[in-house]
C-alpha cells in the first residue's frame, strides 16, 4: 500500500479545494489517500483522513514548519502540492528527503506575483512530476524542457444527471470567487445592456469576496441595477444548483483562467455560458455552438438577445453544452492514475476507484 498526501493551503471553497474534496480519503486500490492543510479555518469540520494545521494564518512561518515536520516524521510515498504556499513545503521536503516522490499541481495559467512565480519555478525543477488543471496551464507555466514530466488532470468533478431545458429567460448567474481575474465588471456592463431590452432580466452573483465586491456594488449602483443584480455571498453546493436551475445563462467574462471549473459545472447544468476565450475555456466553449464567446461586448449582447428570441436555437446550444462533458474522465480517476504513474505503477489506474 502506497500513501499519497495532497497538501493544500486551507480548506476553502475555491475550485482547488472543491476538487480535492471530491476524492474520499482512505483506500483506493493500492493507494491510501489523505488531505493535509497548512492551516485550520474556524468552523471547518475535519473529515477522517484529513490533517489540518494548528494555526490559522498563512503568514505565520510556523505553519509551514509544522506541515514539514509532520511529513518528515511520517513520510508518505507521494506528496502533491497545490498552490504556491504548499510548494514551499514541497521544496523543503524534497531537499531534506529526496526519496519522497513529489508532484507540483498548477491550477492557473497566470504566473501570479513574483514570489508565487519564483517558488513554483523552483518546485517544478525539484518535483518528480508536474500536474496541471488544463493544457492551457501546462503550456503557459511549464518550461518546454520540463514538459516531459507534465500531465493534465481532468477537472470534471462529477457526471451529472441530464437536466431539463426549458424556454430561455433573461436570467443570469455566476458562482466563484469575486476576484479581478473573473472580469465581473465587464459582465455587469453586458448585463446592463441586455436589461435595457429585457426589463425583467436578473443576474445572481454567488461567491466570497476576493477583493472586488465593493467595486462591484458601486458599479451596480452607478448602472442603476440594484433591483436586477443580487450579490449573495458564498453558498452551499445545493444552493448553487438551485440557482442554476432558475437561470438560463452563465455569465463570466474572465481575464485569466485555467480550467474554469464553474463554467464546466454550468454547462453540465444545461446553462449556455457567456464567456471570454481565456485559458482552457477557449478549447471547450465554441461560439454559436455551445456558448456565446465574448470577443466584443456588442456582438455578445446581440447574440444573447437573439437566443432569447429563438428558444429552439437556445435549447440546441444548451444540449451541446451538456453533451460536451458526457463520458469525459473524472478528476478523481485522473488524479489517482497520475499518482500511480509517479509511484512507478505500469497500469493506467490505481485499481478500484
Amino acid at each position: 500500500m502506497k500513501r499519497f498526501v495532497h497538501l493544500i493551503p486551507y480548506d476553502g471553497i475555491g475550485g482547488v479545494e472543491i476538487a480535492a474534496r471530491s476524492i474520499d480519503t482512505g483506500t483506493h486500490g493500492s493507494l491510501e489517500f489523505e488531505r493535509h492543510y497548512l492551516v485550520s479555518r474556524p468552523g471547518v469540520e475535519r473529515q477522517p483522513g484529513e490533517v489540518h494545521g494548528e494555526l490559522r494564518s498563512l503568514s505565520d512561518p510556523v505553519a509551514y514548519w509544522h506541515a514539514l515536520r509532520r511529513l518528515l516524521r511520517d513520510p508518505p510515498d507521494l506528496v502533491v502540492a497545490s498552490l504556491w504556499r504548499s510548494a514551499i513545503v514541497l521544496i523543503l521536503l524534497k531537499l531534506l528527503r529526496p526519496d519522497v516522490r513529489t508532484a507540483l499541481f498548477l491550477h492557473s495559467p497566470d504566473k501570479g506575483h513574483a514570489v508565487d512565480s519564483l517558488i513554483n519555478f523552483g518546485a517544478m525543477y525539484l518535483a518528480d512530476s508536474i500536474w496541471a488543471d488544463s493544457a492551457a496551464t501546462l503550456n503557459s507555466r511549464v518550461p518546454l524542457r520540463l514538459h516531459g514530466k507534465g500531465a493534465v488532470i481532468s477537472f470534471l468533478i462529477r457526471h451529472r444527471p441530464l437536466p431539463e431545458i426549458g424556454v430561455p429567460s433573461p436570467s443570469f448567474v455566476f458562482w466563484g470567487r469575486l476576484h479581478r481575474h473573473k472580469g465581473l465588471g465587464r459582465a455587469l456592463e453586458i448585463f446592463a445592456a441586455i436589461r435595457g431590452t429585457a426589463a425583467d432580466a436578473h443576474f445572481t452573483i454567488i461567491g466570497p469576496d476576493g477583493g472586488v465586491e465593493a467595486d462591484l456594488r458601486a458599479q451596480i449602483a452607478r448602472l442603476e441595477l440594484e433591483d436586477s443584480v443580487s450579490i449573495v455571498g458564498p453558498q452551499r453546493q445545493e444552493e448553487i444548483s438551485a440557482a442554476a436551475r432558475e437561470a438560463s445563462f452563465y455569465l463570466q467574462t474572465s481575464v485569466d483562467e485555467g480550467m474554469a471549473l464553474s463554467v464546466v459545472e454550468a454547462m453540465q447544468s444545461g446553462l449556455v455560458p457567456i464567456v471570454t476565450p481565456v485559458g482552457e475555456i477557449a478549447r471547450y466553449c465554441r461560439d454559436g455552438e455551445n456558448a456565446v464567446v465574448v470577443r466584443d461586448n456588442e456582438t455578445a449582447i446581440r447574440a444573447v438577445l437573439a437566443l432569447l428570441a429563438a428558444p429552439d436555437h437556445y435549447r440546441a446550444m444548451a444540449r451541446k453544452a451538456i453533451e460536451h462533458w458526457q463520458g469525459r474522465p473524472l478528476y478523481k480517476d485522473d488524479l489517482l492514475a497520475a499518482a500511480s504513474a509517479v509511484l512507478g505503477r505500469d497500469e493506467a489506474g490505481p485499481g478500484d476507484t
